[in-house]
């Protein structure tokens, strides 16, 4: 009786297509699951920091005391104004130039 063994050139191929299988079923369950793994942190952070955002009052209170302190720089706003006053009133009293209008003649 002859045995029907298969000739090594054919089990190396075998090995390497059964390898290749594998591999390729391991990247694509890889893959998904690290994409179902990112999802679900989306949904996590989107949970937490947007649909259950809740403060505690002293969280609250100490969020408004931090945003009520503010400077105002009088002088550097006097300065400022009185710029734009001097300029509106450059703009106003520029003279304005009379002649022969070249768009627009006078019996237009």
């Amino acid at each position: 009786m002859e045995q029907n063994n298969p000739s090594p050139e054919t089990s190396k191929e075998r090995v390497a297509m059964a390898a290749k299988k594998t591999q390729t079923c391991f990247a694509r369950w890889f893959f998904m699951m690290a994409l179902l793994a990112a999802a679900s942190f989306c949904v996590f952070v989107w949970y937490r920091f947007v649909w259950k955002a809740d403060w505690s009052e002293d969280q609250k209170q100490s969020y408004i005391s931090e945003q009520a302190q503010f400077s105002f720089n009088k002088a550097g706003y006097q300065k400022m104004v009185d710029l734009m006053k001097n300029r509106k009133d450059k703009f106003q009293s520029y003279p304005y130039y009379k002649g022969r209008d070249v768009f627009f003649p006078e019996n237009f």
